[in-house]
């Protein structure tokens, strides 16, 4: 992924240096309409020579030095000392080259008249310093989106590498939460059950195979993931009393459909936890619906925890697995999911997740 810019500010380096040279080799030269003394020539491919020097130095030295460390005084002071030097060398190669004289040769003069001479010179030295500025002026420009591309690289990577650090931390959080609350149904069934917890450890065996090896990645299939919920809700139910009834409705039109691992966990984890009473009718009920891009879960369930129903009061939620949840929410479906949690006598989570990416 790094070599494709680099290839293309070469690209776009070489094209600036292309359009530089047909400038001072075509443009100008071939507006005079005469043809012009090999000595010409010279100076102006000394003139291109010096300027693509200029350019390399402010690339590499200058704008690093100077301009990104904000010390803009000596940056432009210097960038003018450069521009005056090379001006100078070049007015120097006229004399050494005889252009003048060249020029008056061609004019079919026999001397030289130093007084428009003189005057030309300082036409010609003001007309190299516009030309100076203009390079300049696109290669600060070059410069300066480049660095600002390179940073909003470093910081799109930055925030990239966050969230991904901080999606893991959450995962890390919410499977030893998860293998927690089951240990602690197959403990209870080793005293109630032989059998029972026999098939809860198989089933443990499957749940635990898809918590390591599916949540280690970004995503899981609709399929997957409510096969998983089934087989964790088949656990619960060896533990529950016989006042807990469990209805739980899929309808999944696309099962190959992406979806985060365990994102519904923490609402089926809490219908157990805060729903269920060993002397009252329970009743749970959950719901997952998927039409298109939309994706619907629903559970509802009993509300025989009072503390729980403080803190909904106070607008907070117990526990990290729902804390966790609206994190990961935030993270992966930013914008694309609406989360109601509501309680009276009844516990009801309603998620709604837009699957589509676009």
């Amino acid at each position: 992924m790094k070599i494709k810019p680099k290839k293309n500010r070469l690209f776009i380096t070489l094209i600036g240096v292309g359009l530089l040279a047909i400038l001072l080799f075509l443009l100008i030269p071939l507006s005079y309409g005469v043809a012009l003394p090999f000595v010409y020539w010279v100076h102006q491919f000394l003139l291109f020579t010096l300027l693509i020097g200029l350019i390399f130095v402010n690339m590499r030295w200058l704008a690093p030095t100077y301009l990104f460390q904000r010390k803009f005084f000596q940056y432009y002071f210097i960038l003018f000392i450069c521009c005056i030097l090379i001006i100078v060398v070049l007015r120097q190669a006229e004399i050494w080259l005889h252009i003048a004289e060249a020029f008056a040769k061609m004019a079919g003069k026999e001397v030289v008249d130093r007084q428009n001479t003189g005057n030309r010179g300082v036409f010609v030295s003001f007309y190299i310093f516009l030309i100076e500025i203009l390079v300049l002026g696109v290669n600060i420009a070059n410069i300066l989106v480049k660095k600002w591309e390179e940073e909003k690289s470093i910081r799109l990577e930055t925030e990239k590498d966050k969230v991904e650090m901080e999606l893991s931390f959450l995962k890390s959080q919410i499977n030893p939460h998860f293998f927690f609350n089951s240990l602690n149904t197959v403990n209870a069934l080793t005293y109630t059950d032989v059998e029972g917890s026999r098939s809860a450890l198989k089933k443990l065996g499957v749940i635990m195979r898809y918590v390591l090896y599916t949540t280690s990645e970004e995503s899981t299939t609709l399929a997957e993931e409510v096969l998983f919920i089934n087989n964790y809700i088949e656990l619960m139910k060896m533990r529950s009393p016989r006042y807990v009834t469990i209805d739980i409705t899929t309808h999944i039109n696309s099962p190959k459909k992406k979806i985060a691992p365990m994102l519904f966990l923490p609402f089926i984890e809490n219908s157990f936890k805060h729903g269920v009473s060993s002397q009252t009718e329970s009743p749970i009920s959950i719901t997952i619906n998927q039409n298109a891009s939309q994706l619907i879960f629903h559970s509802k369930n009993k509300l025989f925890d009072k503390n729980i129903s403080e803190d909904l009061n106070q607008n907070n939620q117990t526990g990290i697995g729902i804390k966790n949840t609206r994190r990961r929410l935030e993270l992966l479906y930013a914008n694309r999911y609406e989360l109601s949690i509501r309680q009276d006598k009844y516990y009801e989570v309603i998620l709604k997740i837009d699957l589509n990416e676009d």
